[in-house]
């Protein structure tokens, strides 16, 4: 693999990716909406003597995504990877939420998954690429921290990876999804507090919560030729989150007379 584009790579799940990619002996193409996210994740891989470029825009203009990932495609002779990983949320019930906060996340996490896959389709390299967008466990349960419209942009993403990867498998575009469980970061920066890992920890079955880096390897391993037959699929990487649905996992074995 010689380039790749990680979409919300200035922190997070994107810029742990990003690493990973780069670790792996990519070129990066590190973008986010944040000048400043874009260039500091960019300069600590360069730092650590790994090729990467920052790339400023907003996912959700068409035109941006287009200029930013076909210029990285320019310079390098196609794209061969692309994790799409820039995501927001806001917390609202139903009541709660306005149009335009149902716009913005629906945006962001849908149309501007669309628009990178769309503009990394365009410029894959001429054997081919891999897709690789993070989802969440939400899109198949609750966006129990956020609202119906993260819940909505994450089942999207199903039926888009689907379809894309139906109709993009002509060309050798392999295009598939990942879905975080409770995670060690907050979204746009920042870790979970140690008390609120713990607590989230204990109601899932491998007693631990998922690191970014976690995600990371998931994603390497679809872009890499061990995942060659590997399409159209929603892989989550939850700790065993959808297994038991976060219902309290020590009171199954407590049920059953067995101690924890």
């Amino acid at each position: 693999m010689e380039t790749a584009v990680v979409t919300g790579a200035g922190s997070g799940i994107g810029a742990a990716v990003a690493e990973r990619f780069a670790r792996g002996g990519a070129h990066v193409g590190v973008l986010d909406a944040s000048e400043a996210g874009a260039q500091a994740s960019a300069e600590r891989l360069r730092a650590g003597g790994l090729s990467a470029e920052p790339l400023v825009c907003d996912v959700t203009d068409a035109s941006a995504v287009e200029a930013a990932i076909g210029g990285l495609a320019e310079r390098r002779g196609g794209v061969d990877a692309a994790v799409c990983a820039a995501g927001v949320a806001s917390r609202h019930t139903i009541p709660q939420m306005d149009a335009a906060a149902w716009r913005r996340v629906i945006d962001v996490n849908l149309t501007g998954a669309f628009l990178s896959l769309k503009s990394v389709a365009a410029h894959a390299s001429p054997a081919g690429a891999s897709i690789t967008i993070v989802s969440s466990v939400a899109a198949e349960h609750v966006a129990y921290l956020s609202g119906v419209h993260y819940a909505s942009s994450k089942a999207g993403i199903t039926g888009l990876v689907r379809h894309a990867a139906f109709e993009l498998g002509r060309r050798n575009i392999r295009v598939n999804a990942v879905g975080p469980g409770p995670m060690s970061n907050r979204m746009g920066g920042g870790s979970v507090d140690a008390a609120q890992q713990q607590a989230a920890a204990r109601n899932l079955p491998l007693q631990r919560v998922v690191e970014p880096a976690d995600v990371a390897e998931v994603c390497w391993f679809l872009a890499s030729p061990a995942a060659r037959a590997v399409t159209g699929v929603y892989l989550p990487v939850d700790c065993g989150f959808l297994t038991s649905r976060g219902a309290a996992y020590q009171r199954y074995f407590e049920a059953h007379g067995e101690a924890f």
